[in-house]
């Protein structure tokens, strides 16, 4: 390779480079209404855009690795903001109120400890937040959302939705 050559080669690769931010910027807008409406794992984003027809810069279909790379690019372009916090718990507040009316019917059905929960949603085939399975953690973080969620809309619980009594959940030290 000539000295010529080399040069326009390496701006052919800035001109790509410009090209893969403007098309990640452009998308910005669709990602973050995306990841508030709930799609939160790589696979769902990517799903839910070939759904809508949106293609990648090269005209493809979205994979789990294109997402990725478009997330790392849009945060490297927006100082590492892909979405803001407001937007990540407006995301979680709906799916915990879409899981509330599964969660009341399976303490109806007598799963009440927070590890029976989880695995009758992972044997209902029910996807956790960011795409797994549901474990302890991330079940007691819905409980907790949809208690909170609860309080603040001014409705009170019912005796079935409340914990087993004998057993309080936060222990204070003191």
């Amino acid at each position: 390779m000539q000295l010529g050559e080399e040069s326009a080669s390496r701006k052919g690769a800035s001109a790509n480079r410009r090209g893969a931010d403007a098309h990640a910027l452009a998308l910005l807008p669709t990602v973050r209404t995306l990841m508030a409406a709930g799609f939160v794992s790589q696979r769902e984003l990517a799903n839910e855009m070939n759904r809508r027809g949106i293609t990648t810069a090269r005209g493809g279909n979205w994979h789990r690795t294109t997402v990725a790379r478009l997330l790392r690019r849009v945060a490297l372009l927006s100082g590492g903001r892909i979405s803001d916090e407001l937007e990540n718990k407006r995301a979680a507040d709906v799916r915990a109120e879409t899981l509330g009316p599964t969660i009341r019917k399976l303490r109806k059905a007598g799963f009440v400890s927070i590890k029976a929960i989880a695995g009758e949603l992972n044997e209902r085939g029910i996807a956790a937040p960011r795409g797994g399975k549901w474990r302890l953690t991330t079940v007691t973080r819905l409980l907790e959302r949809l208690e909170r969620l609860e309080l603040s809309s001014g409705r009170r619980r019912r005796m079935s939705d409340a914990e087993p009594k004998g057993r309080s959940r936060r222990r204070h030290c003191r």
